[in-house]
């Protein structure tokens, strides 16, 4: 009795051998490895060839369905990296017989015509890359130009690179040597299955084991099945969702998910793919899922982590308290941000409003609660308070600031920040609240200069202005201390004393571009009563900005 699924072991020259022709399916992830993983290979590649002994690489699972090319379920980024390491050598081989050999396992020679050629392809969003940077001959070492359109190609030209240098370091003969290792001492299990909707369910079960890989891959082959499609339409949407990761990138397309996961799942407990399946999933038929509610919620959540928001005249304002949002610690917020960027385009009365208290609330937070259970629970409430539009804004509405966390804040705003991420934050949010101040995107040439140095040396000035350690210790990190400076001049300024500083701020430098480095320019002195003033100020001037004084 069949059970539609057959073995064998065989090694590399036999995979990519006469005949094989092997491609990925378009709902396999892309290349993710970095040069990590990749050199990790290479030295068991290297200590295989060293001691003689066979190297095992694991289990390849392949789909040959008759009439189709032969799909890689399982082992894609071990046969793309193989592939990698096979180009490089072959493009470093000074005998044109041994090259010619290698290149026989990348491109078959004598193939039909109307057939690839390659043994290997990619999928459609990597393959042309594939071919044109590391396949074709002489191009896997030369790859400091080639453009990279997604975080796959640029790991590819990474691998590639790595494996030069590490080639490069052994001599012609070694280089021979490891190449006849790989070929015929680089053992493999190929497991082959019958059918496309076997490869599936093969597909989850390794990938839903040990070290698993993005959430979303695993999601993905659920909501294919639930589907019934076609192989077409699988096809097709495969591929949709390989442009989405392509998009927003792997890591962002599992947070994604999970925002998802916060607007259709009240509790939100435990792992994040079983609350999806269990009670995201079955609440919306996969179709709607994959047609609709998916493609939405990609392209809000592609505005809300590049802050570029598309919301006719409204979009500067939105997309500039989304922009102070992003520079926060906690991403929670974005649930409620991404539920009225695909709920509620159209109401332009109120969204400049509802973004403006959603970036007090997300401070606010960031600033007294520091569980992440609570705060988590505050979003949801937001997002489920959208359903009603009247009492969104009500002073009942989880949006609203009470008294007493208002006075929470005002106290926490004159305290210490022990955190990089929470002085940045703060840093670029007081220079946007400054007169003449703009907001600035988390990613801007914009670093925290303390003026106060957090470690003056042994034989600093700083010790004769500010004997007391005690005062250095509770004022260096409160935001009357701080200021915003481009990278360069941050690290020429870092222990000056404070009239050297000032030149480093002003005299030609990026400094006089920030409010708040302005806002100190006519302070002769910096002593503690100077910050513990200016403290107090910009703290009123937050609160004044959030409605709270």
């Amino acid at each position: 009795m069949s059970l539609g699924v057959k073995s064998q072991t065989i090694d590399l020259a036999t995979l990519f051998g006469p005949g094989r022709h092997l491609c990925l399916p378009p709902y396999q992830r892309s290349y993710s490895w970095g040069e990590r993983e990749a050199m990790a290979l290479l030295g068991d590649l290297t200590e295989s060839m060293e001691t003689g002994m066979v190297h095992f690489i694991g289990a390849i699972v392949m789909v040959n369905e008759p009439g189709h090319a032969i799909e890689i379920v399982d082992g894609q980024q071990r046969l793309t990296t193989l592939t990698i390491l096979l180009c490089v050598l072959r493009d470093m081989e000074k005998s044109r017989e041994r090259s010619d050999a290698l290149h026989e396992l990348i491109e078959s020679q004598n193939a039909a015509p109307d057939t690839t050629a390659w043994r290997l392809s990619l999928n459609h969003l990597d393959g042309d890359f594939f071919r044109a940077t590391i396949q074709r001959r002489g191009m896997a070492a030369r790859l400091d130009d080639e453009p990279h359109e997604s975080a796959s190609q640029r790991r590819i030209s990474e691998v590639a690179a790595g494996f030069t240098r590490e080639l490069e370091k052994m001599s012609a003969e070694e280089r021979t040597h490891l190449a006849d290792t790989i070929v015929t001492r680089c053992a493999m299990v190929i497991c082959t299955v019958e059918n496309r909707d076997m490869g599936y369910k093969v597909f989850r079960v390794l990938n839903d084991r040990g070290k698993a890989p993005n959430a979303h891959d695993i999601i993905k082959t659920d909501i294919l099945e639930r589907a019934g499609l076609t192989l077409k339409e699988a096809d097709e949407y495969a591929s949709r969702w390989a442009e989405y990761e392509a998009m927003i990138g792997g890591q962002a397309f599992d947070d994604l998910l999970r925002q998802i996961r916060i607007l259709y799942d009240k509790s939100s407990k435990g792992d994040l793919i079983a609350g999806l399946r269990k009670n995201v999933i079955p609440r919306v038929s996969a179709r709607s899922f994959l047609d609709d509610i998916l493609p939405r919620h990609v392209k809000a959540y592609g505005e809300i982590i590049t802050g570029r928001v598309e919301f006719g005249p409204l979009s500067d304002p939105i997309s500039a308290y989304i922009n102070r949002m992003r520079a926060l610690d906690h991403h929670t917020w974005r649930a409620p941000a991404l539920k009225f960027l695909v709920h509620h385009r159209n109401a332009t009365n109120s969204a400049v409003e509802f973004f403006r208290r959603l970036e007090r609330l997300s401070y606010c937070m960031q600033l007294i609660t520091p569980k992440k259970d609570q705060r988590d629970r505050r979003y949801r409430r937001v997002a489920e308070a959208l359903d009603n539009p009247r009492t969104v804004f009500s002073e009942a509405s989880p949006l609203s600031i009470t008294p007493e966390e208002a006075k929470k804040v005002r106290e926490r705003l004159l305290g210490r920040f022990a955190t990089f991420g929470q002085r940045r934050a703060m840093a670029l949010r007081l220079n946007a609240a400054l007169d003449g101040g703009q907001t600035l995107p988390p990613e801007a040439d914009a670093t925290v200069e303390h003026v106060l140095p957090r470690n003056p040396g042994d034989d600093s000035y700083w010790h004769t202005v500010w004997p007391d350690p005690a005062k250095r210790r509770e004022l260096c990190d409160t935001l009357g201390n701080f200021i915003l400076l481009p990278h360069s001049d941050n690290q020429q300024a870092d222990r000056l004393d404070y009239r050297s500083k000032k030149k480093v701020y002003f005299n030609g430098s990026g400094g006089a571009h920030f409010a708040l480095t302005r806002d100190l320019e006519q302070q002769e002195a910096w002593t503690a009563d100077v910050v513990r003033q200016r403290t107090e100020r910009l703290a009123e001037i937050l609160l004044r900005d959030w409605d709270l004084a």
